[in-house]
Parts: structure tokens; sequence; C-alpha cells
């Protein structure tokens, strides 16, 4: 009895989730509830399609209160492309509950994308609840200052399936709308091609997954070729852009103001 009147609040909280499915407070209510289970400083839900801009549904802070998109003018602008979970929704994957570490690159930690915005925006640490909707993935992101525990994804886990058809359900009994205009930013080679560089393929791609956080063991991997080639694609790419290293490549590329 003891243990049931400590999940009361959860329980309360659910009722509200399933009365508000298909509604405006879906995804506050969802949020609302889920940290209950596991503590987050934020949450984003987001519409991920390849070849396309992200279209960012709701960004509700630490608080549960909704923030302004503007502050997430860079991620459509283009950050999105070094995005881990992006680049796993456009290469497909499973519905489910998704880790950083199960869909970032090796040195993801060490990128500058990480360093330089990723941490600030979302956190130290990120999980995402993701499903496939047609053509597309549904994402609710949970982002937090420190590292998830694997006893709270655990807990997640625990409520996966429920979390998952709920989004489902929700999306289903939403009325249709008009079309959604969709901002092509293209892809980090087509961003690469503003600077008339005359990078071969082999150096677009070295960029690209440079950029994305892969080590160049992880490139070669890729690619299919030796460290050592990786490491003169890397020189001879830093010589033509006229960049010293990784982060001089980052803010040509990703801030060009």
């Amino acid at each position: 009895m003891d243990a049931l009147l400590q999940e009361l609040p959860v329980h309360q909280s659910l009722a509200r989730v399933f009365t508000c499915v298909g509604q405006d407070g879906f995804w506050r209510a969802l949020v609302d509830t889920l940290r209950l289970l596991v503590p987050m400083d934020n949450a984003l839900v987001a519409v991920m399609k390849a070849g396309q801009a992200p279209q960012l549904l709701i960004d509700i802070d630490s608080k549960g209160a909704v923030e302004e998109q503007e502050n997430l003018a860079d991620y459509t602008a283009g950050m999105y492309l070094l995005d881990p979970f992006y680049q796993a929704a456009s290469a497909g994957l499973a519905d489910g509950l998704h880790s950083l570490a199960s869909v970032a690159p090796d040195q993801f930690l060490q990128s500058e994308y990480y360093q330089s915005y990723f941490r600030s925006v979302v956190g130290a640490d990120e999980l995402q609840f993701m499903i496939n909707v047609d053509g597309s993935v549904l994402g609710l992101s949970m982002g937090r200052s420190t590292p998830f525990e694997m006893a709270e994804q655990g807990r997640l886990l625990c409520v996966r399936d429920w979390v998952l058809a709920a989004m489902r359900r929700h999306v289903q009994l939403l009325p249709p709308q008009g079309a959604v205009a969709e901002v092509l930013v293209g892809d980090l080679a087509t961003l690469l091609d503003r600077f008339d560089a005359r990078l071969t393929v082999r150096e677009n791609d070295t960029a690209r997954l440079i950029l994305q956080g892969f080590s160049s063991k992880a490139i070669a991997q890729q690619m299919g070729i030796s460290p050592e080639t990786v490491k003169v694609h890397r020189r001879n790419l830093y010589q033509k852009l006229n960049v010293t290293g990784h982060g001089e490549l980052f803010a040509l590329v990703l801030r060009p103001n």
C-alpha cells in the first residue's frame, strides 16, 4: 500500500496525459509525467526527415515553460546536420528509446559541435523517444546537464511502450494540417561547396565525418581506407580551406558569420 501511495503522483499525471492525447497540452503533460520518473533540464519535440531542416514543435525548459524557438535558430539553420539523432533518423532506426551514446560517433564528446553548441543548448547528455511516422521520425528529446544514469534509463525503458503508443496516438488524432514549408539547407557537402575549395569527394567525406565527431580510425573504417590516408585527406582539406584544425573548420562551415 505504501508503494502505491508513493506512485500516486505518477498515476495522477498519467491520467492527465491520457486526457490530453490529441490536444494542445499533450506534450507538456507527457514531459511532466516523465520528469516524475527521471529529472531533466529541457525537452524538445521535433519532426526529422532526411534532407530537410527539422520541424520543431515544442521546446520546454526545466520549469515546464514553453521557450521561444528563436533560441534554436542556429539548430534549424544548419547545426542539425551534426546532430547524431538527426543523422540516425535520416539513416533509419527502429521506434524506441535511444541514448546519445548509442547514436553518437566515437569522438562526439570531443567535437567542436558538442563543446561549443550541444552542451550549452541540450546539456551533457540526451535521450530521445523516437517513432517513425509517414516517412519522418518524431522525436521527444530529453536533455540534462549531467549524464543519465543506467538506472534512470532503465526506468524510462519500463514506460517506453506506453510512451511510444501515446505519441503515435496523439499524432493520429491531430486534425489535418496544411502543407508545411520545407526548409532545405542541403547537407554538409553542400555547405562545403560554398567555398569553391575544389575538395575531392574523399576530402568532402573526411570533412563531414570530422565535423560529426568521428576519429581518424573511425573515419577510415567508414570510408574503407587506412588511417594514414585519412590524415592525408585531412591535411589537404585544411590547406584548401585555409584552416588549422577542427575548431576552425567548424567555425568556417557552421558559423560563417
